[in-house]
């Protein structure tokens, strides 16, 4: 190979050429003169041989020795280009991680910390997870209706697990209730009183003499709360003098059952996530971490727009209103199920970064031996991403292959050259 000093071309261009060097990557700049050199001494004898004199030999020389401030440029910018790329905060898997719980943290602190939710997860009256609103059931669509003033008496002499049974009846703002019902409710009224999730600003007792024909709805208390279990499995019996079945729900079960419900169908998307995850373990924490935050978002949402609508008086669900709610539930979880497989497909096994540089790769007039498809490149040099383009209708899974040794010319230590 010849060394720089042995190319003879005119001073001039050999000036341009050490002035453009300085604009080339540090690591190629020794390399890129030198090529550029050679062409230009090549160009330069060229001409001389060609019967060209020696000025306008160097007239044209020079000119194409301008090129090389370009040509200098696009490489520096190509190798910053690659540089940032590989750099970007956005293929890294902690700007992910880090992105969702903002836009958790951000979500919580708009709906005030998902106060219908920690609404329901307190309990507002001591020991409520010992009191019962009763209905009776309609038979159409699981609707229930109220109780009238003369089964509310019978109730308690039906069952030996209630130590007393109180009628209220709420109009928006208002509330009236028997004269038992705060000694059944296990508290005083005040100001701020909260009843099943509605604010109460008056409150009146019922004569004992002159009960409603109807009541929004009763509330009894067990006698024992070790009860529990056994009146639980006793309600499915429990009816009044008529013969009609009565319906009982604890308070506990009424204003949970959107966070349970939410809870399980979370945990089964995550858990069908898993089952398709089959790599190095960093690769599957960051999966489950990824996952876990956008199904808790999606779930904590959901909850929280359940917790605030208005159910039943009874404590029943309202078909025509749970049944949607469901549907949505089970659509964001299955979207966000699907977004996290894909972005899953699109990182390296190895650093969890966003793969890069298509290639288009394959024929699809060779669909056996050359199928078509994308080929992705990890920056950091673990090896390469094949996506097919037949996935949509073959369902073929991404294939991945690990570098082999001789990438180690083009990463050094995980870093581009």
């Amino acid at each position: 190979m010849r060394s720089e000093d042995t190319y003879a071309v005119p001073r001039s261009s050999r000036w341009l050429i050490g002035v453009a060097a300085l604009l080339a990557p540090p690591g190629l700049r020794k390399s890129w003169k030198r090529e550029w050199l050679g062409e230009l001494w090549y160009g330069y004898e060229t001409l001389r041989r060609a019967g060209a004199s020696r000025q306008r030999a160097w007239r044209r020389v020079t000119g194409f020795a301008l090129g090389a401030f370009i040509d200098a440029s696009d490489l520096r910018m190509e190798r910053l280009r690659v540089r940032a790329d590989r750099r970007s905060l956005v293929r890294h898997p902690a700007f992910c991680l880090a992105s969702l719980l903002v836009l958790f943290l951000s979500i919580g602190g708009w709906t005030g910390g998902f106060r219908h939710v920690r609404a329901a997860l307190a309990f507002d009256y001591p020991g409520a997870d010992q009191l019962v609103l009763l209905s009776r059931p309609l038979g159409v669509l699981g609707m229930q209706v109220p109780a009238n003033a003369e089964q509310v008496s019978t109730w308690v002499e039906s069952s030996k697990w209630f130590g007393d049974v109180a009628g209220f009846v709420l109009r928006r703002d208002t509330l009236e209730v028997t004269p038992n019902f705060f000694s059944v409710l296990h508290v005083e009224p005040s100001p701020d009183f909260h009843f099943l999730g509605h604010s109460v600003r008056t409150v009146k007792t019922l004569d004992g003499a002159r009960l409603p024909a109807h009541y929004s709805g009763a509330l009894a208390r067990l006698k024992h709360p070790q009860d529990r279990k056994a009146a639980e499995a006793h309600f499915a019996t429990f009816s009044i003098l008529e013969g009609a079945h009565v319906n009982a729900m604890f308070l506990q079960q009424r204003d949970r059952w959107p966070l349970y419900f939410a809870g399980v169908v979370s945990a089964f998307f995550l858990a069908a996530g898993l089952l398709r995850i089959r790599r190095p373990s960093r690769y599957v924490a960051f999966f489950v971490g990824k996952t876990a935050l956008l199904l808790a978002l999606v779930a904590g949402c959901w909850a929280e727009i359940a917790a605030a609508l208005p159910i039943p008086i009874t404590g029943g669900i309202d078909a025509g209103t749970a049944a949607p709610l469901i549907f949505l539930l089970l659509v964001g979880e299955a979207f966000v199920l699907r977004w996290c497989l894909d972005d899953q497909a699109s990182r390296c096994p190895v650093c969890c970064r966003l793969v890069s540089m298509p290639v288009t790769v394959g024929s699809r007039s060779s669909l056996i031996l050359d199928r078509p498809g994308v080929q992705f490149l990890c920056l950091r040099g673990h090896g390469t991403l094949l996506l097919s383009d037949l996935r949509a209708c073959t369902g073929e899974r991404s294939r991945w292959t690990p570098a082999d040794r001789s990438w180690h010319d083009v990463f050094v230590q995980g870093k581009a050259v």
